[in-house]
């Protein structure tokens, strides 16, 4: 049985971060992927809905969660929460697109996020670059995250855990779509209009198989002639974020960018 936790959510901060998602267009997506959002030794993850949601336990429907309150839910089985109407869910501060599914890993306390890989991509390239870079600055990110996210699920870095990526730098920084601060009942955006354009604008491209999409705010830099200047060697594998950002200002589109880091231009998948 699931039982409330007696402070209740604030429904105003909730509610205008649902309004705020309504309005976004969300592209399609065949990859589907569960990210590792919440992991610590409790028996249970609380958790807060957006809008009303399906609870199912073991694959069977078992309850309805409503907006307003906190839920607690047990990591001694396998929980999925489905939100309707574009919800979000909430798990710590974070509110979260698609399903959360709670159980327990290696002793532990386990909440992941499964979701299209555009609506995952919203939130990483703002989080891994500058919003307000170049547009070929973020379209080319865009491209070396969806690269680097796929080429993770399919060699499986993570073995047997039912999550493909994590969400913190050991893979890259996805922290859902926005974050609930109890202090003021407000939410903060953790997506951007600028950077949602350049990963909807780059939809289905990716590397070539054999480039991992690795980047760096910064690589070590060796410089070679090239023109009336100087441009850092590449190692083929790594893109250098703050040189792509300067790239991209002197005129660098983004799958030139993108050929010089990774000496390949972009595919997109059918």
């Amino acid at each position: 049985m699931i039982k409330s936790i007696s402070k209740s959510i604030r429904t105003l901060g909730l509610s205008i971060a649902f309004l705020m998602l309504a309005g976004i267009a969300h592209p399609a997506a065949a990859s589907v992927l569960r990210i590792l959002v919440k992991e610590d030794a409790g028996s249970q993850i609380p958790v807060a809905v957006t809008q009303s949601a399906t609870l199912s336990v073991n694959g069977q429907e078992a309850n309805r969660l409503e907006p307003g309150r906190w839920y607690n839910i047990p990591v001694d089985r396998v929980s999925t929460i489905v939100p309707t109407n574009n919800g979000l869910v909430q798990v710590g501060q974070n509110l979260y697109p698609g399903e959360i599914v709670v159980q327990s890993w290696q002793g532990k306390a386990v909440a992941v996020n499964v979701l299209p890989l555009e609506q995952y991509l919203r939130s990483v390239v703002p989080n891994e670059m500058p919003a307000s870079w170049h547009m070929d600055a973020l379209m080319a990110q865009a491209v070396a995250a969806r690269s680097y996210a796929i080429n993770t699920q399919r060699q499986d870095k993570w073995g047997g855990a039912p999550y493909d990526l994590v969400s913190d730098t050991r893979d890259q920084v996805y922290v859902g779509f926005f974050r609930f601060d109890p202090k003021t009942s407000q939410t903060k955006p953790l997506i951007h209009p600028r950077s949602d354009h350049a990963v909807a604008s780059t939809a289905g491209y990716m590397l070539r198989s054999g480039f991992k999409g690795y980047y760096r705010a910064r690589l070590p830099r060796n410089w070679i002639s090239w023109g009336n200047g100087y441009m850092p060697v590449s190692d083929g594998q790594h893109l250098d974020q703050e040189m792509t950002q300067q790239m991209a200002e002197r005129g660098w589109n983004w799958t030139q960018i993108l050929a010089w880091w990774y000496r390949d231009e972009p595919i997109k998948q059918p």
